[in-house]
């Protein structure tokens, strides 16, 4: 006891922002000691911390709607935890977690390249955390035993959420997306959820699973489970598709679960998907509310439905576009004051402007041509709806704050004036000295010609190894130069690029495979020739090129995998089958019906006019997926 005060004693706060002791984030974390906490003034920080090594706690001072983080690379986190951001991944995923318990908190991440939250690893805590536009899963939970409750994916690429490892999850939102939430191994629990819009399936099972308080609204398929699996839904409702492929016809109750707000590609600040009046996702399922205020169903029920509403409007944090403000959220009343307060992106609409402009007659001037709630005298713009006075600026070409400068703090601005913007080269674009072609001071520690060194002619030997520092990694360090060795010490002795030796040769995610030796993915230890392949996951474990896929459990894989199965749907079609009369070709031969084993009219040979078979149904089924995937209706609730 007396170890934990000490070490609380010595626990410190360390700021970030323009004018705090820290300018960037990676600077606080450097000196931060274990139990620090280093707390994020609102702005755009464009940088990828490291939060491995270290358990500290990266929090924003106002929330995700104020703070971001512009990364191009992972952010890895294995302790601690970070709370409050947008992030920006740029070409990477978001955030990675391999071992620790890190919690991941109400963070906002944009467009990640494949994977916004990747868990490969350990016991994290992931809360209130949104996801949009993914290029691959919003979440891919692939590994350790993650806790994953209140959490948001937007039309993600592929999954909302890929479930491959024992996850306790519950009130998970999935909109859009092929499949809103697979889930592929035994033990998941992921009670309270909901899947809205999802082109193939809103849910897709692959295990024995039993699933709690789900609403499905708009999907192609409200839930797609797997043949030899046993999937059973409580107090479940679905509506408009909610036919299930492989489910018991039985499991989801046809009823419009009546949120209150959901249109296919509505503004998400729009969406409200609390339930209406006379919804039944009201006080049903598990009993354990009864005041009639809240669902048992859908993301908001249950005992986890406990959504963070820090200035208390009644609007959650994921759906409120500024969470430190009582008077800033969807529907509230706009007001001259230079802000969006009912957050539909546009600011002071509907509120009369008085231009100023003699003669002033006392009445108020309304033009405002591109509607952005400024009137043409005072709006730099009128034909632009993001620029107007105060408005934040972008990298767009035009002055958005109409202060006369284009994208000034933008990698497209040039805020120093020396002529080049960070989109140009600009090393610093703080410092007017420092841009391609300025004059280079020899070995003055400043690199003023922004070509990565600090010399003119890149032609010293300041280490005396034989090597300039034209080809030279490190003209500091005689042991470091083209003609090393490139021993295990994490540094890249022999300039080639590369630490620790020729990366086919390094096994970087240790798992006793370098990828010489045939690991297909050297950041993955779930990939490797060792590992088993968990077959329809579509994952390809062992490396052998193919995911062992095989839906329809008939003994042959699809093509896309590497089989042979023509139709990987339908169990009486695989190569060798006996040719059924159900105008489908069983046997995978390009011939339908051939010598196939009833007739009409006692007729023989190939005089096969087909009636009521079990093939039918085959045949009927495929019509009506058909028709089900053509079929969205869109509706305001």
């Amino acid at each position: 006891m007396h170890m934990l005060w000490i070490a609380a004693a010595h626990a410190a706060t360390l700021k970030v922002g323009a004018t705090e002791a820290y300018t960037t984030i990676g600077a606080a974390v450097s000196a931060a000691a274990n139990g620090d906490t280093i707390e994020v003034a609102p702005g755009t920080y464009t940088e990828t911390p490291s939060l491995t090594g270290k358990s500290l706690s990266l929090v924003s001072r106002d929330g995700p709607h104020t703070t971001a983080i512009v990364h191009t690379g992972t952010i890895y986190i294995d302790g601690g935890r970070i709370q409050g951001f947008a992030l920006y991944p740029g070409t990477a995923n978001a955030v990675a977690v391999q071992t620790g318990s890190p919690t991941l908190q109400e963070l906002w991440i944009e467009a990640p390249t494949q994977y916004g939250v990747v868990v490969s690893g350990g016991t994290p805590t992931i809360q209130e955390v949104l996801v949009n536009l993914a290029g691959s899963h919003s979440f891919s939970l692939e590994g350790g035993t993650p806790t994953v409750r209140r959490c948001v994916s937007l039309d993600a690429t592929k999954y909302g959420f890929n479930i491959t490892t024992p996850v306790t999850a519950a009130n998970l939102l999935s909109v859009g997306g092929k499949y809103g939430i697979v889930i592929n191994e035994a033990g998941v629990t992921a009670d309270n959820s909901v899947a809205v819009g999802a082109s193939t399936a809103g849910l897709a099972v692959l295990v024995d699973a039993t699933l709690t308080n789900w609403a499905f609204e708009d999907n192609a398929y409200a839930a797609e489970c797997f043949s030899g699996y046993d999937t059973t839904f409580v107090d479940s409702v679905a509506y408009n598709a909610n036919s299930s492929r492989g489910c018991d016809s039985n499991a989801l109750v046809d009823s419009d679960p009546r949120f209150a707000y959901w249109v296919a590609g509505a503004d998400f600040n729009a969406l409200d998907f609390s339930p209406a009046a006379g919804s039944p996702l009201i006080d049903q399922g598990t009993g354990t509310d009864t005041d009639g205020t809240m669902a048992d169903i859908g993301i908001f029920g249950g005992s986890q439905g406990g959504w963070t509403d820090a200035d208390g409007d009644g609007v959650v944090v994921l759906f409120d576009c500024d969470d430190h403000d009582a008077d800033r959220y969807w529907g509230a009343t706009e007001s001259t004051d230079g802000i969006d307060d009912d957050c539909d992106g546009e600011i002071d609409e509907d509120v009369p402007v008085d231009t100023g402009e003699p003669p002033d007659t006392g009445t108020m001037d309304t033009s405002d041509l591109d509607s952005d709630g400024f009137a043409a005298s005072v709006d730099c713009d009128e034909h632009n709806v993001a620029s107007y006075p105060g408005a934040p600026e972008r990298l767009d070409g035009a002055d958005n704050d109409c202060d006369g400068i284009i994208d000034n703090g933008t990698a497209g601005g040039d805020d120093d004036g020396d002529g080049y913007t960070e989109l140009q080269g600009d090393c610093d674009d703080t410092d007017g000295g420092r841009s391609p072609g300025a004059d280079e001071i020899d070995r003055n520690g400043i690199d003023e010609d922004c070509n990565g060194y600090d010399d003119n002619g890149r032609g010293q030997d300041a280490d005396a190894d034989g090597y300039t520092d034209a080809s030279d990694c490190d003209d500091t360090d005689p042991a470091v130069n083209p003609s090393a060795a490139d021993p295990t010490n994490g540094v890249d002795d022999d300039c080639d690029g590369r630490t620790d030796g020729d990366e086919l040769h390094a096994d970087r995610d240790g798992d006793g495979v370098t990828p010489a030796e045939g690991d297909c993915d050297d950041t993955d230890p779930g990939l490797a020739p060792n590992q088993t392949d968990v077959p329809d996951n579509f994952v390809d474990e062992d490396c052998s090129g193919t995911d062992n896929y095989d839906v329809d459990r008939d003994g042959h894989a699809a093509p896309a995998s590497g089989g042979d199965d023509c139709a990987d749907l339908l169990n009486t079609v695989y190569p060798g089958a006996i040719e059924l009369c159900d105008s489908i070709d069983n046997d995978c031969d390009e011939t339908i019906d051939e010598e196939c084993d009833e007739n009409i009219g006692g007729g023989g040979g190939d005089d096969c006019g087909c009636s009521g078979t079990t093939g039918h149904a085959g045949v009927i089924s495929l019509t009506m997926i058909g028709a089900l995937l053509l079929r969205r209706r869109h509706r305001n609730s």
